[in-house]
């Protein structure tokens, strides 16, 4: 028994090693390919290389673009095309099965990429900010090749943990630079006694960081400004009243507005309107009736009913001084 399975097993390695007199040719290995398709003998997908020569299945195809994948985190579909040998349509098709199976990875712009692609990126990113204080959004899209919006969008899921910074109005800021533009923010705010277009007030800052930083300063836009003061007056540490987005009152104007109204009206019994305009009050009438609601509104100005009953009195003293003089 065991000479026979050596006869046979040297039987079948020479069958191995002999060099067959036949060959197929690159056609009849095609349509050998289709019949057996055909004939539902292979009953799986195959697609063309684009030299015609090969087969290769979806499933491959998909294994060899995660691998390329892999190698950069960062790859085109026209690249992939080249390097896997199928026509792009094919590489196309692949690529949207390889992402959905696939969380860490994104198809963007013709080009799939990984998390950790730009985990890398914001890390470098990151290095980069502290250097300098401040990058723009834009210059970093055009650097990536892609939208400013995904730019934002990708900074933002790791702002605090790979990026040290904030972003805000297209510009990444350092935690060091914002809180500095935010002390000069909080003392130039509370140093506002009287209504301010903030507009102003930030192109003043504007000015003052060129000429502290000088060339080599940071840009900031206005909305960085903004930001910051929205958020002090949120948290309470400059008080006032903001209209329409810019226009500034102070609290402490407020006040001293209400104090000087206050103090004419309690000594005089009435109050004009056009003092309530100089004093920066644009409605004087309705200003006046929030805090006198018992007051008498008049044409040119505003009386307490005590003045208009001290006034009827005396009128109609008067006329009985003048009724008794004419009885005599």
């Amino acid at each position: 028994m065991d000479a026979e399975l050596l006869e046979l097993q040297r039987q079948f390695e020479f069958a191995q090693q002999a060099k067959s007199s036949i060959r197929l040719s690159d056609r009849n290995v095609v349509e050998l390919v289709q019949k057996l398709q055909e004939l539902h003998i292979i009953d799986f997908d195959l697609l063309h290389t684009v030299s015609g020569k090969e087969y290769i299945t979806p499933e491959q195809l998909r294994h060899e673009m995660a691998a390329e994948i892999n190698k950069s985190g960062r790859v085109s579909l026209i690249d992939l095309a080249d390097v896997t040998g199928v026509d792009l349509y094919h590489v196309e098709k692949q690529a949207q099965q390889v992402v959905s199976e696939n969380p860490g990875l994104m198809l963007i712009q013709g080009e799939i990429i990984s998390e950790s692609y730009w985990d890398n990126v914001a890390e470098e990113i990151n290095e980069r900010l502290q250097e300098c204080s401040q990058i723009a959004l834009a210059e970093l899209a055009t650097q990536l090749n892609v939208g400013s919006e995904f730019v934002a969008s990708m900074l933002e899921a790791r702002l605090g943990t790979l990026v040290k910074g904030r972003l805000e109005g297209g510009q990444l800021y350092t935690p060091a630079y914002v809180a500095r533009v935010s002390a000069m923010v909080r003392g130039a705010a509370r140093g506002i006694t009287v209504p301010t277009n903030l507009s102003v007030l930030w192109g003043t800052l504007q000015q003052l960081l060129h000429e502290m930083d000088g060339a080599s300063g940071v840009a900031v836009e206005s909305s960085f400004f903004q930001s910051i003061f929205n958020g002090l007056v949120k948290e309470g540490e400059v008080l006032g009243s903001l209209r329409a987005g810019v226009h500034w009152t102070p609290t402490v104007f407020a006040t001293a507005q209400k104090e000087c109204v206050d103090s004419f009206f309690s000594q005089n019994s009435f109050i004009s309107y056009d003092t309530l305009n100089k004093l920066g009050i644009s409605q004087p009438v309705q200003f006046l009736l929030s805090r006198y609601p018992e007051g008498l509104p008049m044409i040119t100005a505003f009386a307490h009913p005590s003045l208009i009953e001290m006034l009827d009195s005396a009128v109609e003293d008067a006329i009985e001084r003048v009724a008794g003089k004419g009885d005599g």
